[in-house]
């Protein structure tokens, strides 16, 4: 656990220091319009690598790490997942032609958003499902470790004024790609497995045992990635760069858990270590509520520096009241799939998404129907969102009595 925990502590400081200097660079080289186009390009591709992803990266995780000790069984699924996704992947090819033809935003520029869909094929091809299952995080760094180097580095060279935002998905498309292909040398050659066509029932397998999964990355989605798109839809590319410009330090400061929820699932989900994962907890907590202090004190001097220009009020106030709702995710994020769906509660975990979620597409949805739909009714949304999964996701600790065993 000590060595997979800190090859991914490895991973998000690489995630954390790349992003720092790239988006900071996009937006002052581009604008807050072209970023926001950018951001809504990304937000785009995202879905559909969640599409793609189909909750393999939490079945396909667990059900390796529980079979890793026999390898025709993880061989079998590892080519069932991929097939799966391959199929996914060309659903998801069909959907972003239909965006294309549906709406004039993508429309004008539907070079640049076929562009971004290397990001999905190279995702496709990058199995971090495999790699957590095995409990081979390494690989998992490395990979990442190249394809964020791969995209980032052309931006300092190739991108000067707002003109060169069609070169952005290439580059990002460029990264995912050679990623992908390392991984499937890696895993073919080096760790032997071999490809095969499985048959129709373990294909179903993979696909119905990780529907319930999907389920929650969907859910997640409606209150995180879908804010952007609607932004975008109502208000256009402007908006979106402001909301967009908090929402990555946002999302940025919740990936912190990343390292530690992605060693808990797996360790959680074989050993059932109920201490273990309470220390963890009380840990967190408090630590969280300390950063988030010194966060909100400086919030104005983040800003500046990390985007370089006076400090727009719209992206300060967004920025203040998504850093308010980390007061809940953290905590919400933990005993979520580290440790509920770990315990076997896979589906009381997913309900709590899911209703979440549907508050907050009918709150989107009203804001946008009374004509209030704005970034900051949005970042409110959100903060109102994450504390009802938080008050669900504690309510089932309480009902099966979770914390009381040992």
């Amino acid at each position: 656990m000590a060595q997979n925990f800190f090859a991914l502590v490895l991973l998000q400081g690489v995630n954390y220091l790349l992003p720092l200097i790239t988006f900071p660079y996009l937006f002052r080289q581009l604008g807050v319009a072209q970023w926001g186009m950018v951001a809504l390009g990304h937000t785009t591709m995202q879905y559909f690598v969640m599409l793609t992803d189909f909750g393999f990266n939490l079945s396909a995780t667990k059900h390796i790490s529980i079979h890793k000790h026999e390898p025709d069984v993880v061989n079998r699924y590892l080519n069932s997942v991929f097939v799966c996704r391959f199929i996914l992947m060309a659903v998801c090819f069909v959907l972003l032609l239909l965006l294309i033809a549906l709406f004039d935003m993508y429309r004008q520029d539907k070079w640049f958003f076929i562009s971004y869909f290397g990001i999905v094929g190279g995702n496709m091809l990058f199995p971090m499902w495999y790699f957590q299952g095995m409990e081979k995080m390494k690989y998992i760094t490395v990979f990442n470790i190249i394809s964020k180097t791969v995209a980032s580095i052309p931006f300092f060279i190739f991108i000067r004024k707002p003109d060169d935002y069609s070169l952005v998905p290439c580059f990002y498309s460029a990264g995912y790609i050679v990623a992908g292909f390392i991984s499937i040398y890696i895993i073919y050659f080096r760790e032997k497995q071999k490809w095969f066509i499985p048959p129709f029932k373990d294909i179903w397998f993979a696909f119905t045992d990780s529907f319930t999964y999907f389920l929650s990355r969907l859910s997640v989605s409606m209150y995180t990635y879908i804010n952007t798109f609607v932004i975008g839809l109502a208000c256009g590319y402007t908006a979106v760069g402001y909301y967009s410009a908090a929402e990555k330090l946002y999302q940025a400061y919740n990936n912190l858990l990343i390292p530690i929820t992605g060693v808990l699932f797996p360790h959680i989900a074989k050993t059932r270590n109920v201490p273990f994962f309470k220390r963890v907890l009380k840990y967190a907590v408090p630590t969280n509520l300390v950063l988030l202090t010194a966060i909100m004190l400086g919030s104005c001097q983040l800003i500046l520096l990390i985007y370089g220009e006076p400090v727009q009020a719209e992206t300060l106030t967004v920025f203040r009241l998504l850093m308010c709702a980390c007061i809940v995710t953290i905590p919400s994020l933990l005993t979520g799939y580290p440790f509920l769906a770990a315990m076997g509660h896979a589906l009381y975990t997913n309900w709590t998404l899911v209703s979440a979620s549907l508050f907050h597409l009918a709150g989107l949805t009203a804001l946008y129907l009374s004509g209030n739909l704005s970034v900051y009714n949005v970042a409110i949304m959100v903060l109102l969102t994450e504390s009802i999964v938080l008050a669900f996701r504690a309510g089932g600790i309480y009902k099966y009595k979770l914390f009381e065993k040992e």
